[in-house]
């Protein structure tokens, strides 16, 4: 007779692969035929226990078994596969010498996740490094395509947009990719982008989103005021003061500001002023008027002061600014008259 050895499919656990070897008919004597694994796609020790032997059909059955053990594990992974190989046969022929197990993968895909990331300004660009973890490890390369957008912060003036594909290769957990960081001089909020996942293969996405959070490190500006000389001019009109930033801000900054007496009299030289100053984010400067009134006396320049504060997102270095009122009347001329006595 001709003897054969067939396939099996085992689902995947720690256990043994049955295997038969088949007569094609009754034999009046015993049929003995050795066995051998080999690798297919499965690797002995770590996939399966390699293993050799005789089997030995008896005289008047047409089949025998023996066992392949099968080693379980918890990686996601392609099906596997395990040759078996018979030989030497005595008191039969063979018609087909191997046999395959195919041991079943029975793992869920792991799942994918990305972390947040926080990076300081620290006066030169760099990189935010990102890194996208696997829930388990996994016996195939797991892939997944990452890309940014805007939240609060700006591709092009906070950070370099980015994209691409994340590639972790099988037995590994985790991989990294970086997102470039621009830095200014801009005293800011803190500012985010979001950096997503989307087409995996070979795993799940359990965390789609990552936020990097742009941490502003520059100092918030000062404000100063300057002097301002007025000279009358036979009507009245505005002294125009200007409130200065050290630095530009992404932030709008605000301060107050009131007038005091000095030599100058608010109702009969200048008109009393208060109010607040704006300077629009990306501004360095905003003006404020005060008004001047005239006379016709001649007199001394004064003065009357204008202070700032209560700011915001800013500081004060230069509180006081001094309107200096300059007389342009002239000087009266004297006459003394005649007298008859």
């Amino acid at each position: 007779p001709t003897i054969s050895i067939g396939d099996v499919t085992f689902t995947e656990t720690t256990g043994n692969a049955t295997l038969t070897v088949t007569l094609s008919k009754v034999s009046g004597q015993d049929v003995t035929v050795d066995y051998a694994t080999s690798n297919g796609t499965a690797t002995a020790g770590t996939d399966y226990t390699a293993g050799t032997g005789t089997v030995t059909i008896p005289a008047g059955s047409t089949t025998a078994t023996f066992n392949v053990g099968v080693t379980g594990d918890s990686l996601d992974e392609a099906n596997e596969t395990i040759n078996v190989t018979i030989s030497n046969p005595t008191g039969a022929t063979i018609s087909d010498n191997v046999g395959v197990v195919t041991i079943n993968d029975d793992d869920d895909a792991p799942s994918l996740s990305i972390n947040d990331v926080s990076y300081t300004e620290s006066g030169s660009a760099g990189n935010a490094t990102f890194t996208v973890t696997l829930s388990a490890a996994s016996g195939k390369d797991v892939e997944v395509d990452y890309a940014s957008s805007n939240a609060t912060a700006t591709a092009g003036s906070d950070y370099t947009a980015a994209s691409g594909t994340v590639t972790i290769l099988a037995g590994n957990t985790t991989q990294t990719f970086n997102v470039p960081v621009l830095v200014d001089t801009l005293d800011e909020a803190n500012e985010t982008a979001t950096l997503t996942l989307s087409n995996a293969s070979n795993a799940t996405i359990s965390d789609a989103t990552g936020t990097l959070t742009i941490v502003d490190d520059d100092a918030t500006p000062s404000l100063s005021i300057n002097d301002v000389s007025y000279t009358e001019s036979g009507t009245a009109g505005n002294a125009t003061f200007t409130v200065t930033l050290s630095a530009a801000s992404s932030k709008e900054v605000t301060v107050n500001y009131a007038s005091s007496n000095s030599t100058a009299l608010a109702g009969s030289d200048y008109t009393a002023a208060s109010g607040t100053v704006t300077i629009a984010a990306g501004a360095t400067s905003a003006t404020f008027n005060v008004p001047v009134l005239v006379d016709t006396l001649d007199e001394a320049s004064e003065t009357a002061t204008m202070t700032l504060s209560n700011p915001s997102n800013a500081t004060i270095s230069d509180a006081t600014g001094t309107l200096t009122i300059v007389d342009d009347d002239t000087a009266p001329t004297l006459s003394i008259n005649d007298v008859s006595y």
